[in-house]
């Protein structure tokens, strides 16, 4: 299954990579959340990491679209 890729076509035309990026993003904030930080504040950053992990592959994704059309 090897795909070939063109010279101009961005790696975030792959779909691996925009989750990649989003889930790489929300495990340092889980990281920096649980080992530095406590109370309140680490749960706020903890919800930060689930919206990065989520938003992130979407903004990814229009923004490969929009440079497309």
């Amino acid at each position: 299954m090897s795909q070939t890729q063109s010279a101009q076509e961005s790696p975030f035309h792959n779909p691996m990579v925009r989750h990649g990026v989003g889930i790489g993003g929300a495990a340092l904030l889980v990281f920096i959340a649980v080992f530095f930080l406590e109370g309140t504040l680490m749960y706020l950053v903890l919800g930060l990491a689930v919206i990065d992990a989520v938003l992130t592959p979407r903004i990814l994704k229009m923004a490969v679209e929009e440079d497309g059309s």
